[in-house]
């Protein structure tokens, strides 16, 4: 009997034992989990909805969900939920300019992607994302806003980088952010083939890696999406760049 005994003994204590080494391997692997870069403040359109103290952002163009931090102009995001009226926890169409980031989970283990509203533009009541005007694919001026996941960053002083698809004369051109390209294209249904770019051959000191990753972006892309203002480039099933359509700049 106390052979018994101290046999079950012995057993619980490995079982409890092998439990606290299995925590301390999830918390191991847990650290060693990298956090998503941040990005930078890039304009989205979305469906926002807020209760029991939490926002929750939906983007109209990508359908990803993130919770808002509490933090940046979150303020002035939560007051126009309250003026516009709306049942708590109904979404409400805004746009804001903000970037993602990863924070802490409020209520479990880990870390999630936040969105952090760096500024409020404004909210639409009476709309939601599926009933915002969709921009012709052709003939509009693409202002280049992501790039591989990568915020694009432009001297304010000078022109972005663009896209535009001319359909009378089935040719790609654009600026890269150092030299101006050109091309062909042909676009069926949601399928977009851009033929091989020519450009000039301007040298500058700061741009050139990140108009080669354009050039090469847009070379891969076999379809396209566009959600209200908003044109997304794939090859295949990556997203490999975001434009917004935008007024053309005067020269």
């Amino acid at each position: 009997m106390a052979r018994a005994l101290l046999l079950g003994a012995l057993a619980a204590a490995l079982a409890l034992a092998g439990c606290k080494k299995g925590k301390d391997s999830e918390t191991a692997v847990d650290a060693k989990r990298e956090a998503p870069a941040p990005s930078g403040t890039m304009s989205l359109q979305g469906m926002y909805s807020y209760m029991a103290d939490a926002g929750v952002f939906v983007d109209c163009a990508t359908n990803e969900r993130w919770p808002v931090a509490t933090e940046g102009d979150n303020a002035a995001l939560e007051r126009a939920y309250g003026k516009a009226k709306v049942e708590p926890g109904s979404p409400l169409l805004v746009t804001v300019e903000g970037r993602l980031e990863s924070r802490p989970k409020v209520d479990a283990r880990g870390t999630e992607t936040n969105l952090i509203v760096e500024r409020f533009v404004r909210s639409s009541p009476r709309k939601t994302c599926g009933s915002m005007k969709e921009v012709a694919l052709e003939d509009t001026y693409w202002a280049l806003l992501e790039l591989n996941g990568k915020t694009i960053t432009a001297n304010p002083s000078q022109r972005g980088p663009y896209l535009e698809l001319n359909s009378k004369k089935a040719s790609a051109y654009g600026f890269g952010g150092c030299n101006r390209f050109f091309g062909t294209y042909e676009a069926t249904d949601r399928s977009l083939r851009i033929g091989a770019l020519g450009a000039t051959r301007m040298a500058c000191l700061e741009g050139m890696q990140q108009e080669q990753e354009l050039f090469a972006v847009l070379a891969q892309t076999t379809r396209y999406e566009i959600h209200g203002s908003k044109l997304l480039l794939f090859a295949e099933k990556a997203l490999v760049a975001r434009f917004e359509a935008r007024e053309r700049p005067e020269e």
